[in-house]
């Protein structure tokens, strides 16, 4: 029985030390040199700096044209710090916005008498709460204005009506008066 059998599979033995210095040191220094060659050169050209487009420009870049792995960047310490450091996204600690809340503007425009009512209810539970409030808000102020603006229609329409009523007697007035005076 060999000594190799007796060992814990979970024991992961430390590599050798000649392995470390000549291959796996050269290979994180050249993920680093290609992750700062490809960021430069991406900043240099004002183009997105992401994993993906350093990982292809490093397959430019590479004279043997292998290029680095959007891992290779991930696990080599140094070259992530590098890529985070000139990546174009920025995360944001704040909660982030749903894609609904910008195709659902706050003034929904013109309301069909018809529409499917079930597609809406599900559209306005998908939506946030602040963006549900936000369109009641202006919904509430839309119906205010319109209410506002019939009433002063009606108030214009009965002023002109109260004023034909008026022309109206005139007329008549006038028509039995001359009439009266023909006789």
């Amino acid at each position: 029985m060999s000594s190799k059998s007796n060992q814990d599979p979970n024991d992961h033995p430390e590599p050798h030390p000649w392995l470390e210095e000549k291959v796996y040191a050269k290979l994180r220094q050249r993920t680093v040199d290609l992750v700062k060659q490809s960021v430069d050169a991406l900043r240099k050209d004002k183009q997105r700096v992401s994993l993906a487009t350093v990982a292809a420009k490093s397959k430019e870049l590479d004279l043997d044209h292998r290029g680095i792995s959007e891992s290779a960047i991930l696990y080599n310490q140094e070259a992530r710090a590098y890529y985070e450091q000139h990546r174009s996204w920025r995360g944001s600690s704040r909660k982030r916005a749903k894609p609904l809340d910008m195709a659902s503007p706050a003034s929904p425009g013109v309301v069909k008498p018809g529409r499917d009512e079930q597609r809406v209810r599900q559209r306005y539970l998908r939506m946030s709460k602040e963006a549900i409030v936000k369109r009641l808000i202006t919904a509430e102020r839309t119906l205010a204005e319109q209410r506002e603006r019939w009433l002063s229609q009606q108030d214009e329409v009965l002023t002109w009506r109260l004023r034909a009523e008026a022309a109206e007697t005139q007329l008549q007035e006038r028509k039995a008066r001359t009439s009266q005076q023909k006789l």
